[in-house]
């Protein structure tokens, strides 16, 4: 009264090498050669078969509560910390692969060769090596789970990983996030302001910080960590122009269509002429990559933020965040806290692929007014706080 559940036999062996397989699974680090094992007790009441056991993945164990009946399949799977995730299926006739990867796969290298913001990657041999190793295994590729984790462990040996792929939510289709701003006060004069999930719209930014003035505010404290490479580029333009009074140029992006035709770095006089305002482009945010470029210039708004601003940083502060982050610091707008930034300030667009697939691609690379990327290099904390929580180290100095 048992039963044993598997994906594709020694998939994760075939991934990572055999040898390393071993390794892993000496030093106890892997149970089983496949990227989701699993088992345990079923049991039966009429025609429906009910599962409790467990399902283990590289990286993570679930509980798994789920049941069966004519074609049908529903459950549940709960981690170790107790979150839940439904899981559904149904059964079919054979053990084919769900759909054509191979056809997925050679797809997105060709997006990635015609937008990715360097034209020198077809010739990289990092690159070339490893579309190499993803073509020797992309037929065998039954899943969409293993899909991603085929291409993301792959991908770990390039020095720059030039994409990234998920399947599109069909529940989300359609439909557009709510994005706001808000804040949070940690004390009388101390607001909190996270930049996860927020407004394009001038509006929104503007009611913010009549907010912020009414509540007399005199310390800002702004989110920049945890990887936010999607921060809208209109949302840091923005938030600018209610930060400082200096109406001026701090920066452009260049896309491969720039660089393609030959153009060289801009001098500063000239960047208003030759590239486009990204708040003249409303909805072409994941279409960036058609334009030569675009320039970063600070529109003052009013309400202005008069008082202290601090942004916390750390190692996986990329995208426009990390931008705002250098422009902001070269200024003397505010006061850096945390760690290193990533080095990767990319303007990201997402192409969708059959309907069901979205493909993030870094089209633009940034450099700040004097021509500087910042690209592998990053920009350096003015208060380092190693892995001591920043926001903590920030309540402390203020005091």
């Amino acid at each position: 009264m048992t039963f044993e559940a598997y994906s594709r036999k020694e998939a994760l062996k075939d991934m990572i090498g055999s040898f390393m397989y071993l390794m892993a699974k000496t030093a106890g680090k892997i149970k089983y050669p496949e990227l989701a094992h699993g088992g345990g007790k079923i049991s039966y009441n009429a025609d429906t078969t009910y599962y409790d056991g467990m399902i283990d993945y590289p990286d993570n164990s679930f509980r798994l509560k789920a049941k069966s009946w004519k074609n049908s399949f529903t459950g549940q799977l709960t981690d170790t910390k107790n979150r839940t995730l439904s899981i559904l299926g149904e059964k079919v006739g054979s053990d084919k692969p769900i759909r054509d990867y191979s056809l997925l796969i050679s797809s997105t290298f060709s997006l990635i060769e015609k937008y990715y913001w360097d034209a020198n990657i077809i010739k990289s041999p990092d690159w070339q090596e490893y579309k190499r190793e993803v073509d020797k295994r992309k037929s065998k590729i039954p899943d969409d789970y293993e899909l991603g984790l085929t291409m993301m462990w792959l991908g770990k040996k390039l020095q720059q990983v030039p994409h990234d792929i998920r399947k599109i939510n069909p529940n989300s289709v359609g439909q557009q996030p709510k994005s706001s701003y808000s804040i949070k006060m940690l004390d009388a004069k101390t607001a909190y302001l996270n930049l996860n999930n927020v407004s394009e719209e001038k509006d929104e930014a503007d009611q913010l910080f009549k907010e912020i003035q009414e509540k007399k505010v005199e310390i800002l404290i702004i989110e920049l960590r945890g990887g936010r490479r999607n921060l809208p580029i209109h949302t840091a333009l923005l938030l600018a122009g209610h930060l400082t009074d200096k109406g001026t140029i701090w920066g452009m992006y260049l896309t491969r269509k720039w660089t393609d035709a030959g153009n060289t770095l801009l001098e500063t006089a000239s960047i208003e002429k030759s590239l486009k305002n990204p708040l003249d482009l409303q909805g072409m945010t994941n279409k960036c990559y058609l334009e030569n470029g675009f320039y970063l210039k600070v529109i003052p708004s009013q309400p202005r933020f008069n008082g202290k601003i601090y942004l916390l940083v750390d190692k996986w502060t990329s995208g426009v965040a990390e931008a705002l982050a250098i422009f902001m610091k070269n200024e003397r707008i505010a006061i850096l806290a945390g760690q290193k930034t990533a080095g990767s300030p990319m303007l990201v667009n997402t192409i969708d692929l059959e309907k069901q697939y979205r493909i993030s691609i870094p089209v633009a690379r940034f450099y700040d007014k004097d021509g500087k990327s910042y690209m592998g290099t990053g920009i350096e904390p003015d208060i380092a706080t190693g892995e001591t929580d920043a926001i903590n180290v920030v309540l402390k100095l203020k005091k």
